[in-house]
């Protein structure tokens, strides 16, 4: 299976050709991308902790940070 056969599923699945451009363009398919937007803000809260730890940034920037990072969520 090479990387990208997800455009094929789309196509079979049927997705407009002008969504199946849109996958291509970002590298991945429409299912995908709650997992990555869920590991994009992991990797993002890790970072924020690793700097809150060294105190490179204050405790507020860090809740303000957060809240920025975490959107409409609750914290």
């Amino acid at each position: 299976m090479s990387d990208w056969d997800f455009l094929h599923e789309m196509h079979n699945r049927g997705y407009s050709a002008e969504d199946i451009a849109d996958a291509a363009g970002c590298g991945y398919a429409p299912w995908e991308a709650a997992h990555i937007a869920e590991q994009e803000t992991k990797d993002a809260l890790k970072e924020l902790q690793s700097l809150r730890s060294a105190r490179e940034i204050s405790r507020e920037e860090f809740l303000e940070a957060r809240a920025k990072i975490l959107g409409h969520r609750s914290v």
